[in-house]
């Protein structure tokens, strides 16, 4: 990710001088800087905030976004009856409900600090642990009109205004309409954005009078006034694209050297948008490809403050050609390798075929593809069993046959088998790790209608996949049975491998994979010859994390999601700092999704995979994330690593499973030495 801080406006970069100047005047969280900007049909947002509190960064990343805009997937059978402005109350949890902002109490400083509900919410649990506030608006959301069976939300509370009123705090708030209710003549889109919306007064009859007191304080004098650092804002934007990444397919750009976005990877539609503005050091970028990978969707966000230029996060681009000869393959066959393939023989040899195998689960797949029919196919998030969510790409993936039967574009296989290549010739090992779903290991959370199937390893290609890499000459670490096996042994609740309510690893699978790696990489020769040694040191810690499938689920089931305490132990350096796995001159080089960023740079940080691996092995290890998934990792690495590779011994490459399937962006072939 580029950390480099946004750019001051330079009369060489921005072409749009009177348009900066009127950000600044503006007392609004963001300035939106494209010209013409359409939250519906806009390939690109370039959002200016002079004032980076975490009301501000979330309202400029939620606030009419295209990133977030969902096409009408069904729209309903019949119209609702006609309902005047007085009636739309939606059964008591809106009260005064009028057209217009103005038609509010809310005076002018107060329309002028808008805050995003989505991200509000979220962190108001946080600093009060009261849920009551968040039923409010899932009374409005959940509301359903003439056809219940639609899923998108026919209306969303998206604007939150807090109003003091005397010796109260009010909570009023916006609710837009989604383009495709046209019934109800008497609303509009004051705001021309293609969304016609309604305020009116939260219902808070229910929320406890202390708790909303909590949440109004820590919103006034904390969310909406503290100005966060640099590193805050970098922590900001890389939580965002981790949260986005299941249904956005979202990731963080590295930038070019200069700093300077668009770039020659931007899409043809946001040049043409963007009309020649040109930004230096964003905050962020954020790319991300909802609908399909030939539609990509920018967030831009400028803040005026700027950080330090740091020469060793810059992106380079280019393979070195110097003293790669020194370097030689590690060539010992190793034990991880033969125990692999004597593995896959085993089970070819005690389940039969990998088709007689996938017949042997044939009941387990019938049931879940039944139980798959119960929810609408654009519900991503669905529910499990005691409390357990489930992903809906993670049980395609389950049930979608022989990966080595994908067309081109989406098999993996001969592009992981060019990235082993591309190291080879350059004296660098790989090892691959696919991560499994958390679908194949909590099979048996899923539904009681759906029964266990008779071979615990479900997914017969993806053991074939494991096999046909290793027969290419890919050697991986196979984590699937090592997952297995700790799912059976004794433990508390709430420590399983993976989370209930999100696609990751909890902190013991994490350990485990670490562990399973770190053994890996111990056996090379040249590990036996390193004697530049790191002692680091762990320190227990606790995190709560919403989990990324929660707000996949419908919305009046939402609230009934409770953050999961986890337990990890974070990495701290001989000096006591947290690890930070930006080494560009270490040995070992992690590249991946979003598997190595869990943990690593959102959350507690500084206690994922990486970090572990790095107290395991006592080496430094160098990470490099995408939160657009895997299969995009390989261009990045060349990209943010392409001249230091002689530096690396080994690649350790980890993605999730489920990208082997289908992966909607594709993947494309290696482009050895391409610019960034």
């Amino acid at each position: 990710m580029n950390r480099h801080a946004v750019m001051r406006p330079h009369c060489a970069h921005i072409m749009l001088p009177v348009l900066i100047s009127t950000a600044l005047l503006s007392g609004m969280p963001y300035k939106e800087l494209v010209r013409g900007f359409n939250r519906i049909r806009s390939h690109v947002s370039v959002r200016k905030i002079t004032r980076p509190t975490l009301a501000n960064l979330d309202f400029a990343a939620y606030d009419r976004n295209p990133l977030l805009y969902d096409p009408p997937a069904r729209k309903p059978k019949k119209a609702p009856r006609q309902v005047a402005i007085e009636g739309l109350t939606f059964v008591g949890a809106l009260k005064k409900p009028v057209l217009h902002l103005g038609a509010t109490p809310l005076s002018d400083a107060e329309k002028q600090q808008p805050l995003a509900w989505k991200p509000f919410i979220k962190r108001a649990w946080q600093a009060v642990k009261d849920d009551k506030l968040q039923y409010c608006a899932g009374r409005i959301n959940s509301y359903k009109w003439a056809d219940p069976l639609v899923f998108q939300p026919y209306q969303e509370v998206t604007t939150l205004y807090i109003h003091f009123h005397e010796a109260n705090a009010e909570l009023w708030v916006k609710v837009e309409f989604a383009p495709w209710v046209d019934f109800i003549d008497e609303i509009t889109d004051e705001d021309n954005d293609g969304c016609r919306e309604i305020y009116g007064k939260l219902n808070t009859d229910g929320v406890n009078h202390d708790s909303l007191a909590k949440i109004i304080a820590w919103a006034r004098h904390d969310y909406t006034a503290r100005v966060l650092s640099a590193s805050e804002m970098t922590d900001w934007a890389t939580d965002l694209a981790s949260y986005w990444y299941p249904t956005r397919n979202t990731d963080l750009l590295a930038l070019a050297d200069n700093g300077a976005w668009p770039d020659a990877r931007t899409g043809k539609k946001a040049l043409r948008e963007l009309a020649g503005l040109t930004v230096v050091h964003p905050l962020a970028v954020i790319e991300g490809k909802p609908v399909s990978p030939d539609k990509p969707i920018y967030n831009v966000f400028v803040v005026e403050a700027a950080t330090a230029h740091t020469a060793s996060q810059h992106a380079v681009s280019g393979r070195t050609e110097a003293a790669t000869a020194e370097k030689m393959l590690d060539v010992v066959l190793s034990d991880n390798f033969r125990s692999n393939n004597r593995i896959f023989t085993e089970e070819i040899a005690r389940h039969g075929s990998y088709k007689q195998w996938e017949e042997a689960n044939t009941p387990f797949f019938d049931a879940l593809r039944s139980w798959l029919l119960e929810f609408p196919p654009e519900q991503m998030g669905l529910e499990g069993k005691g409390g357990w969510l489930f992903f809906r790409k993670s049980i395609d993936y389950i049930l979608g046959g022989d990966l080595a039967l994908q067309s081109e574009l989406t098999n993996p296989l001969p592009h992981i088998i060019e990235l082993k290549n591309y190291l080879a010739e350059g004296g660098v090992d790989l090892l691959f790790v696919a991560v499994p779903n958390k679908e194949e290991v909590y099979f048996d959370r899923i539904s009681d209608s759906v029964p266990v199937p008779a071979i615990s390893l479900v997914y017969p290609y993806g053991r074939k996949f494991l096999a046909d890499l290793q027969q290419a000459g890919v050697e991986v670490v196979d984590l699937l049975p090592a997952f297995l096996k700790a799912k059976a042994e004794d433990v508390p609740a709430g420590i399983e491998v993976y989370q209930r309510q999100d696609t990751h690893w909890s902190g013991r699978g994490m350990e485990i994979a670490a562990d399973l790696i770190a053994k890996r990489i111990k056996a090379f020769s040249w590990y036996q010859r390193f004697t530049d040694t790191v002692s680091y040191t762990l320190a227990d810690t606790m995190v709560s994390r919403f989990g990324d499938l929660a707000e996949r689920l419908p919305q009046d089931r939402q609230a009934d999601c409770r953050p999961q305490l986890l337990p990890l132990r974070r990495v701290f350096s001989p000096d006591g700092t947290p690890y930070d796995g930006n080494h560009v001159a270490a040995p070992i080089l992690l590249i991946g999704d979003s598997f190595t960023g869990v943990f690593e740079l959102v959350d507690c940080k500084s206690a994922g995979i990486g970090s572990h691996i790095a107290y395991r092995t006592r080496i430094p290890v160098d990470i490099i994330t995408s939160w657009g998934g895997g299969p995009m990792v390989r261009q990045k690495m060349l990209r943010m690593r392409g001249n230091y590779l002689d530096r690396k011994q080994v690649v350790v490459y980890l993605m999730v499973a489920r990208d082997l399937f289908r992966y909607s962006q594709g993947w494309e072939p290696l482009l050895q030495g391409t610019e960034p």
